[in-house]
């Protein structure tokens, strides 16, 4: 009985180590292998393999060992198969092979030598001093700037042509050529009430036209309120009326120059 292991002569834990029975095989005889159950902490790896050998032949268990040490096993005999059927069993046989550790050795006391004391770890000083003087010369750079920006104001913005003569003028003679008659009325009263309201802040453009114009009589006497209401009252008929339609261009340019005269008068 042999034992040899694939890493060397002297197995260490987990190496796969093959144990060998060599046996001699009559003439006429065939060889079986026999099942084999290994206990922890051995582990079968495979199945056996058979060798011939002329007369002989060997089966070969390969097994791993985890742990380290002296370890016995009984190798269960192979069976020899004669041809008329009957089956011999031969007994088993034990091996004994020791399985060397992984870990190194360990260090004894003798042989550690004292080391010297070792010196103190330096522990870094902090102090908030660089922290302070960044933001000192953070505040002097930036305090000017912030200053000069403040005084700077914002830049004036530039007034639109609407933005200074009222209410913007919407294309009434394009309006009129396509036939919007009432869209162009509608526009000319908008523009005239705004103008009557900007002077007149009790005159709300939400106001009905007579309301507007008793309002307009008991604050502006001094306008010409028989004209402005003969004006509002005609753009009205304009908008809202069921007859024929007057002359909405015309309309608009007569409540425009009203407009302008009423501008002229409040300043």
């Amino acid at each position: 009985m042999i034992y040899r292991a694939i890493q060397g002569d002297l197995p260490t834990v987990g190496d796969t180590i093959w144990v060998t029975r060599t046996v001699d095989l009559p003439a006429g005889r065939s060889l079986r292998a026999a099942e084999w159950e290994v206990a922890d902490p051995i582990e079968l790896l495979g199945p056996p393999r058979i060798t011939l050998r002329g007369g002989s032949a060997d089966v070969s268990y390969p097994l791993a060992v985890w742990r380290a040490g002296f370890h016995t096993v009984q190798v269960p005999g192979p069976l020899l198969l004669s041809p008329d059927g009957g089956v011999d069993s031969l007994r088993t046989e034990a091996v004994t092979f020791r399985v060397a550790s992984v870990l190194p050795r360990a260090a004894t006391d003798t042989s550690l030598r004292p080391q010297p004391r070792a010196d103190f770890v330096p522990r870094p000083v902090t102090t908030p001093v660089p922290l302070i003087l960044l933001l000192i010369v953070a505040i002097a750079l930036l305090a000017p700037i912030h200053w000069w920006w403040r005084r700077r104001g914002r830049p004036a913005r530039k007034l639109a042509p609407a933005d200074m003569g009222g209410p913007a003028k919407p294309p009434l003679e394009r309006w009129a050529d396509a036939g919007e008659s009432r869209a162009v009325a509608a526009a000319a009263t908008s523009r005239l009430r705004a103008t009557v309201a900007t002077r007149l802040p009790g005159a709300l453009p939400s106001l009905d036209t007579e309301a507007v114009l008793a309002h307009v009589a008991e604050q502006r006497p001094d306008w010409p309120l028989a004209e402005l209401g003969d004006v509002l009252r005609a753009l009205d008929e304009a908008r809202f009326g069921d007859g024929a339609l007057p002359d909405a261009m015309g309309l608009a340019r007569w409540a425009a120059e009203l407009e302008h005269r009423l501008v002229q008068e409040a300043a």
